[in-house]
């Protein structure tokens, strides 16, 4: 490939990265877009004027001009700066017969909102409230992860253990049209069944007024090797943060601690702290920072790629707010505070012969 001087490479990256993303059909809103380099559902790539940037706080990618065009046309570093040059009207000697691999057109936006789906809260508080826990459930919470039982029962943590006869017993309460509308069933060719992976532990998403907004589940069974879907929602409806009426009932600059996925905050509810939980690293909107922005906030991270891109996109938000996340991993063994906390159990039971 061609050589490119210094110079040249320094005017092509200082290019405005708002004005590159424009050419290359990247919508850009509030300094925010979807991400291109993964499977992104909320705006997670970020755009700066300060130092001419942008980053994924998902991926972990980022860069400036060169950078962009590179990961997004998928082309080498001669390639992306003679891409700009040529669009940006800046010579390169010696490159006018070099000839470009040809970009698919794509468009690449924010997302743009639908209309919020109506919370069936009467079907939803009906399943909360009916949903006992099976004996699989309980070897799970109380003998494997080993949650305090008041915990469970205050956050009114149900099950599912039999998929036909959770249908069979819902649609004799509810009109079968009503619970599909509502996002708990669903139809599968002639076959009407749960939204839920059964059998599934049933976690309660309220607001902070306490209103139920969604059902998430997590499948108990054992998934197929890199299958995805231990987790499942309400069709149509998206998680807030578990446990959101703590931060109502919470004073200014209570502790609060937030957890990446609900059995991690399982595991800092049973020893006794005041915490919430997203429903996963990739799951925190800047948004939420407005939720938080009047707590002293710790966290324990993921010990993966991903629970860092969290943290620091958490930190960005949480800024803007006046505040901010503190770390509190001070190991490199365990992979979450679930086994953080296992980790801690065990060493009470080695020292008194007994778990708390």
């Amino acid at each position: 490939m061609v050589y490119i001087p210094p110079y040249i490479v320094s005017k092509l990256d200082t290019l405005s990265v708002y004005d590159v993303a424009e050419r290359l059909g990247i919508e850009i809103v509030s300094n925010h877009t979807l991400c291109f380099m993964h499977d992104d559902h909320h705006p997670s790539m970020s755009f700066k004027k300060s130092d001419n940037s942008w980053r994924c706080y998902v991926c972990g990618v980022g860069g400036h001009s060169i950078e962009l065009v590179k990961r997004y046309n998928g082309y080498t570093f001669q390639e992306a700066c003679i891409w700009l040059a040529r669009n940006f009207n800046i010579e390169i000697p010696d490159t006018k017969e070099v000839r470009l691999k040809k970009v698919a057109a794509r468009k690449v936006s924010p997302k743009v909102e639908e209309t919020p789906k109506v919370v069936d809260e009467e079907v939803l508080e009906w399943i909360i409230r009916n949903a006992g826990l099976s004996e699989l459930a309980k070897d799970f919470l109380f003998q494997e992860r080993k949650y305090s039982k008041d915990v469970v029962k205050a956050m009114k943590i149900g099950s599912i253990s039999d998929a036909t006869k959770f249908v069979a017993v819902l649609t004799k309460v509810f009109s079968k049209e009503r619970c599909i509308k509502a996002g708990v069933l669903i139809e599968y060719g002639s076959k009407t069944l749960p939204v839920f992976r059964v059998p599934c532990l049933l976690f309660p998403y309220y607001d902070m007024d306490g209103n139920i907004r969604n059902i998430q589940s997590r499948f108990l069974g054992d998934l197929e090797k890199k299958k995805k879907g231990r987790f499942n929602n309400c069709k149509g409806l998206t998680p807030l943060m578990f446990n959101m009426p703590v931060l109502k009932s919470s004073g200014r600059y209570d502790k609060i601690y937030v957890a990446e996925g609900v059995t991690d905050c399982l595991a800092y509810l049973s020893e006794g702290k005041n915490a919430i939980a997203l429903p996963g690293a990739g799951s925190f909107r800047p948004e939420y920072a407005q939720y938080l922005k009047d707590n002293t906030l710790f966290i324990y991270v993921d010990n993966d790629d991903a629970g860092k891109s969290l943290l620091e996109k958490m930190n960005v938000a949480l800024r803007k707010v006046g505040n901010s996340i503190h770390n509190i991993r001070k190991d490199t063994e365990h992979k979450d505070y679930s086994e953080f906390y296992l980790s801690k159990l065990k060493e009470h039971e080695k020292d008194t012969g007994k778990f708390v």
